[in-house]
């Protein structure tokens, strides 16, 4: 084109009057009221697709000319905004940013039409007029859809109006009582089960022949039951302010089996100790009693404690929780005594580890181990436990590792107790700089080093007494962004967040089973069974808790399956962790043992702990036993609507061996000190319910309710021979079905928690339900089938 044709500027152009009617009544030459939307757009039943739109006044104004030769502006990038709408529930009036913005310029274009061509004013104003239209299309659409969500709500608070009426977000978690538990906490996998099943209502005749029907023989043994366990709790220590620790300390030789016990199982997992130092400080204490500081005799008592789940020495009155629980009490007095200062340290760290240790072990206020975990969090980090000893140079090395390690173990309670309870971890990779613990064994390490921190090579050529630690630790950033993932209050995890997840935990354990395949080093053994199962349950707990939400949805779904497999593959892994020891008939409610008995292979430290401990332990099996119970259930469903060929009773038998290992958990735990046994009969009535489709009995109700009966029996034959082997007396306690309006644990179940006082027996660790049945059977027996 001639130069001096695209040169030539055409004269400005006078600008029309904005607009004021709605673009429908325009087009129909019709007056409009100027409302949104107006009241000829009502009365034609304008819809969705052409609903009342108004051109923005900016839209009308020409936009800058260009030389005739130039191309069109480029249109800004356009962000619908959805805040303003989402929260009022009504059409924004306010202009979008493009309108927004073009209003601003307008004076701007106004000055600058006379130097633009007549045929680009038109083509831009074009251009812009369609985009401005479609925007306000595509805002109505998008805050129409989102006002019609129940679900909607703000996610910025300070963005709330306080004249706005809100709609309710779904709370990620439930609440019990006085309590809310969070996403990972167990009893979410009852709620996620909450799809209406038909064939499974025959369940509920269970739960109302237990609570409301008074005639019922399953109503009158379980009110025995719940008398047995009142006056087993009321013979319980009541938190004793003791006026000597040494008074507490028994011989020398019950002492001696239980600080063993716990040197060989929880000291190599959660590093607390100097075990060298510790030795030598036991030795002088057995020589010199009188000159023992306090500090050390609660680290022993709280030491003891934890041994005592442990123990195989032939002092018969050292039961796990009434022997543990006035040491435990000692412990808890003397950490919160006045004086509080004088214990910030290292060693005040040390007993603050050990003392939550002991209460998740011998299932003494267990549940509320979150709790105190954040103190000892704040205690640790103003001791200075979250720097690296690095910065410190006239640190020694031995200080500078004993730290690490200890900065380790509050770091994993921390962690596993925010999955218990559903909270959230309260620490971030940016909180701390404090490195993983060196892969060394203790004779490394001497107590009267004088040398500067060193760089000690770090190895992983040989399997140490840390290296179980090291192997946690490498997990630490993956297990704590899953626990934060699950517990966040305002969005969901997206699936693609599980996966990537889940993948890079499942990568990082796969190399830490080489770890412990590693030669030991001249100062360890092999890794002890204790501590191989106890790294596969601290990392697996956290898969489960990741999938567990999605394999209702993989029987819909088969985009979900992969959750499924993980989460059953994780939950055989955590129930069939060594040769169980059952009965031989399989039987789950065989009467073969008592209270007094023991099996041989008890003799293995973990099941001794699963059998004792509350806690992780519990949470995680009550997960596995759901998800075993759940595909069970699937596969039975699937075998009456395929078309493939039905699973057959040997392909489901690892899957019964899981259940059968889960219940004879159950009754040991009964047996031992337990009060709760309605977690025995719920599990044994829904064992009788899979033998039923098993064999195609149609009476499914009447073998629930025998073998609930069954139960029940045998769990206050269990609780009786129990108490008397302990010396009480159990005349008259448990003859009369008077329930004394409380639970089996001594609070209400129906209601809220009294204003009476509340002890910490109260809040005792249960295996598997601490809920109200209404709770256990409405939120999960309807979705099992």
């Amino acid at each position: 084109m001639d130069e001096g044709v695209s040169d030539t500027v055409l004269p400005s152009r006078k600008r029309r009057r904005p607009a004021l009617a709605c673009e429908q009544c325009r087009r129909r030459k019709i007056k409009c009221d100027q409302k949104m939307p107006c009241d000829q757009c009502q009365k034609s039943k304008i819809t969705l697709a052409t609903a009342c739109t108004y051109t923005s006044i900016a839209a009308s104004v020409e936009p800058p000319a260009r030389p005739y030769a130039s191309p069109p502006p480029q249109p800004p990038s356009i962000n619908p905004p959805v805040q303003e709408n989402r929260r009022s529930g009504r059409s924004s009036v306010y202009p979008s940013p493009l309108t927004a913005s073009l209003s601003r310029q307008s004076p701007r274009l106004d000055d600058q039409a006379s130097e633009g061509s007549w045929l680009s004013v038109r083509s831009s104003t074009a251009t812009i007029q369609a985009l401005v239209e479609r925007v306000q299309l595509l805002e109505k659409k998008l805050s129409d859809a989102t006002n019609s969500s129940s679900g909607a709500i703000s996610q910025s608070p300070a963005g709330r109006s306080s004249g706005t009426v809100e709609a309710p977000q779904a709370v990620k978690g439930m609440f019990m009582k006085t309590r809310f538990f969070g996403q990972s906490h167990w009893m979410n996998c009852l709620r996620e089960a909450n799809e209406p099943r038909p064939k499974f209502n025959v369940v509920y005749s269970l739960r109302d022949r237990l609570e409301t029907d008074e005639s019922s023989e399953l109503y009158s043994i379980l009110m025995r039951c719940k008398a047995l366990g009142r006056a087993d709790k009321i013979s319980r220590p009541i938190q004793p302010i003791p006026a000597g620790f040494k008074d507490l300390v028994p011989p020398r030789e019950t002492a001696d089996e239980l600080v063993r016990g716990y040197l060989r199982t929880f000291e190599s997992v959660f590093r607390i100790l100097h075990v060298p130092t510790f030795e030598q400080e036991y030795a002088q204490y057995w020589n010199n009693q009188e000159s023992a500081n306090q500090a050390f005799e609660v680290r022993l008592l709280l030491i003891m404690a934890i041994g005592t789940c442990f123990y195989r020495g032939p002092d018969r009155s050292i039961i796990p929780r009434k022997t543990a629980a006035p040491w435990i009490y000692a412990a808890q007095s003397w950490l919160g005594s006045p004086s509080e200062k004088s214990r910030v340290n290292v060693s005040g760290v040390q007993i603050h580890c050990l003392l939550l240790l002991a209460r998740q072990t011998c299932a003494i206020d267990g549940d509320l181990v979150w709790i105190s975990a954040g103190s000892l969090l704040r205690t640790a980090m103003y001791v200075g436990l979250h720097h690296d000893p690095k910065y410190s140079p006239k640190m020694s090395t031995f200080q500078a590792e004993l730290r690490r390690r200890l900065w380790a173990t509050v770091l994993e309670i921390v962690l596993q107790s925010s999955m218990d309870c559903g909270g959230s971890p309260l620490i971030s990779l940016e909180d701390f700089d404090c490195e993983p613990p060196l892969n060394i064994d203790d004779s490394q390490m001497t107590a009267d080093e004088t040398t500067k921190i060193v760089n000690v090579p770090y190895s992983t050529d040989k399997f140490t007494q840390t290296t179980v630690q090291v192997a946690l630790m490498r997990t630490f950033p993956i297990r704590l962004e899953i626990a934060r993932l699950m517990n966040k209050v305002r969005s969901e995890p997206s699936y693609n967040e599980v996966l990537k997840l889940s993948t890079e935990l499942i990568s990082v354990s796969h190399a830490n089973s080489n770890l412990l395949q590693l030669p030991p080093s001249p100062h360890s053994t092999h890794p002890s069974t204790f501590q191989v199962e106890s790294l596969a349950l601290l990392t697996n707990r956290f898969l489960l808790a990741l999938h567990h939400p999605f394999v209702f949805k993989a029987r819909r779904d088969p985009q979900y399956y992969f959750s499924r497999k993980t989460c059953l593959d994780a939950s055989l892994r955590c129930l069939s962790p060594t040769a169980p020891r059952r009965e031989q008939n399989g039987d789950a409610c065989s009467n073969t043992n008592h209270a007094n008995s023991k099996d041989e292979d008890e003799d293995d430290d973990f099941t001794r702990l699963t059998i004792h401990a509350g806690s992780f332990i519990r949470s995680t099996f009550i997960f596995s036993m759901f998800a075993v119970c759940i595909e069970l259930l699937h596969q039975l469903q699937q075998d009456t609507s395929t078309i493939f060929l039905p699973t057959t009773p040997s392909q489901r038998q690892e899957l019964h061996a899981a259940t059968e290992h889960y219940m004879w958990l159950a009754k040991r735990r009964v047996q031992t000190g337990e009060t709760n046994v309605k977690g025995y009969v719920v599990a044994a009535g829904i064992m009788a319910h899979i033998q039923a489709l098993e064999e195609g009995d149609p009476a499914v109700e009447r073998r629930i309710m025998e073998r609930g009966r069954i139960a029940l029996e045998l769990c206050y034959t269990w609780m009786k021979d129990r108490m008397i082997a302990a010396g009480g007396s159990v005349e008259g306690k448990g003859a009369s079905g008077d329930a004394e309006g409380s639970g089996v644990d001594g609070c209400d179940w129906d209601g809220e928690l009294g204003s009476g006082g509340v002890q910490w027996e109260d809040f005792d660790s249960q295996f598997l339900t601490d809920i109200p049945d209404s709770w256990l059977f409405s939120s999960w027996m309807p979705g099992m089938m």
